[in-house]
């Protein structure tokens, strides 16, 4: 099987490479940015393109790993080889690639990358969407060899996994930037709260994170909250995020 990589960063790094690793052939890489596309053809012993016009037109499928708004301007411009087409993203409808071929759909891996992380791709969700049922299977099949989590999952269901996904991953990764300048304020490493955060993500393993939840802001514990938004007076955009989130988990719980 011959695969193009549409795009060089940390979703078609790790795909390429987890593809590779079970004998598919990256054919080619293809980036605006010279110096990505080269250091990720490298990577996959492959050559690379800049100019879209120069695709290789003979690879079984095209996996689109871009922003929503480099791939929906790409669309525009590219002649679309007769192999299958799919984008890697959670929030693209399946049906932007209408009117440009009839072999498409969608490859999205339910994970956060980055370049220079290594991930385990077996224990990646694969959520795919097809146009065909014939696409369909050709996705299920190399979905299933780098992957031992495959689910079909149309462009609905699947806006809404990415916007969970939002909330369990980015939002939460920047609360842990939001504690990581408030320990280094005192001197702490984050390195300190890192069995803390370990803790938490393995509780919601064998626990509903409803039931887990814990802190003042649960119980109203108006005297904590009141000396911890005093410490936050000088930073009051996290002020402003603080009262948000007690407010919310307070509401939330005590309907219960």
């Amino acid at each position: 099987m011959k695969v193009v990589l549409i795009g060089s960063g940390s979703v078609a790094t790790h795909l390429g490479l987890a593809l590779q690793t079970k004998g598919v052939i990256i054919s080619q890489v293809y980036s605006r940015n010279a110096l990505n596309a080269k250091t990720l053809a490298d990577k996959l012993n492959t050559s690379f393109i800049t100019d879209i016009s120069e695709i290789n037109k003979d690879a079984d499928i095209y996996f689109y790993a871009l922003t929503d708004t480099a791939f929906k301007s790409l669309l525009r411009k590219i002649e679309m080889p007769e192999g299958i087409q799919v984008h890697t993203a959670g929030c693209i409808p399946m049906n932007e690639f209408e009117g440009f071929t009839s072999k498409y759909g969608v490859f999205y891996p339910l994970q956060t990358f980055s370049k220079n992380k290594p991930v385990d791709f077996s224990q990646i969700p694969i959520c795919i969407e097809a146009s065909n049922i014939e696409v369909q299977q050709q996705l299920l099949e190399i979905g299933k060899l780098i992957s031992e989590k495959t689910y079909l999952v149309n462009s609905e269901h699947r806006k809404k996994l990415h916007l969970a996904a939002v909330f369990a991953c980015n939002f939460t990764n920047y609360m842990y930037d939001v504690a990581s300048e408030i320990l280094e304020d005192s001197g702490f490493l984050f390195e300190i709260i890192q069995p803390l955060i370990a803790e938490t993500a393995e509780k919601t393993k064998i626990m509903n994170p409803f039931e887990a939840q814990t802190g003042p802001a649960v119980r109203m514990d108006e005297k904590t909250i009141s000396r911890h938004l005093i410490m936050l007076n000088k930073r009051t955009e996290f002020k402003k995020i603080y009262k948000l989130l007690t407010k919310g988990i307070y509401n939330r719980h005590k309907k219960q």
